[in-house]
């Protein structure tokens, strides 16, 4: 009888209710592999047009009926925006501003997190949801109070303002991812670090922050890219042409030209987002295994 079911299990014989238990997740699995890919073209299909269409010439923009492909492939209109327009300035306003609010963002975060889970004092979880809350408030209500803020000290259209107002952003989302992290790290290697000599402070740079590390990154990475899109804030606070961001900046293509050039726009768009891919490509190993941790730690 054995020998009559091993033969059957290596000639791969499958019985009724097997087989169409395997149809039917291979159904399943082609519906879900058919709607990714539609829903990703439906993402990528601006990207790809925004692309193309920075390469053509005003000629073919403008062309009825549009074609996808350029005709006549130029540079002209990244010469054009890097050469006669501040855009690279632009860049360089919005990673300082970048940097300053996700560093400070993800310490101060990362500080935050470990008070609230390893010491015992009234308010703690009170303090993660109030910061939740502030999360979840629309930017617009809260630009008017930094612009009066920012207006009476004297720091009005000022990049250091700026910074310190998307902090607002990236320490409560920078809070909420890593605090699954730090709950799971054990209390004993803490304590075993500290028996061996190290202080509280060793202990958590040199313990809790490699645990943490791949929560660190998808949170800086997260934040960062909602600081590089960020709009609202830039156009409150900041009206000086030489210390306007990336977004402001591409805005200003369009609003301040009585005639649109749409070729500025989509190189601008184009270079927009070529450092939000590069930092995506660096840290996509540990986003993904920081995020899918954070999900279930949580």
């Amino acid at each position: 009888m054995s020998v009559v079911v091993k033969k059957r299990y290596v000639a791969g014989e499958m019985s009724p209710r097997a087989r169409k238990a395997a149809a039917k997740k291979r159904f399943e699995k082609t519906l879900v592999t058919l709607c990714a890919v539609a829903v990703l073209m439906i993402v990528l299909l601006p990207l790809f047009w925004m692309l193309l269409s920075s390469f053509k010439p005003n000629t073919e923009l403008f062309q009825r009926p549009p074609r996808a492909m350029p005709q006549a492939p130029t540079f002209e209109h990244y010469v054009e925006l890097w050469n006669f327009t501040s855009f690279p300035q632009y860049f360089l306003n919005t990673f300082w501003v970048a940097g300053i609010a996700c560093v400070v963002g993800v310490f101060v975060s990362l500080i935050s997190v470990y008070a609230v889970t390893r010491f015992e004092f009234i308010g703690a979880r009170p303090f993660t949801f109030c910061v939740l809350l502030i999360y979840m408030l629309p930017p617009i209500l809260l630009a008017l109070p930094f612009f009066r803020i920012w207006f009476n000290l004297g720091m009005l259209n000022s990049l250091p303002a700026l910074a310190i107002t998307y902090l607002t952003i990236t320490l409560p989302f920078s809070l909420w991812i890593l605090r699954p992290y730090i709950e799971a790290i054990p209390r004993a290697l803490e304590e075993a670090a500290m028996i061996d000599g190290c202080t509280r402070f060793q202990a958590f740079r040199k313990v809790i922050v490699p645990q943490a590390w791949p929560g660190v990154i998808a949170s800086f990475v997260f934040t960062f890219v909602v600081v590089w899109n960020e709009l609202l804030y830039s156009l409150v606070l900041i009206s000086d042409e030489s210390k306007r961001t990336v977004s402001l900046g591409i805005a200003s293509l369009i609003l301040e030209t009585s005639v649109y050039s749409w070729g500025l726009v989509n190189a601008a768009g184009v270079l927009a987002t070529v450092p939000v891919l590069f930092l995506f490509a660096l840290a996509a190993r540990h986003m993904v295994s920081g995020l899918g941790a954070g999900a279930v730690k949580g």
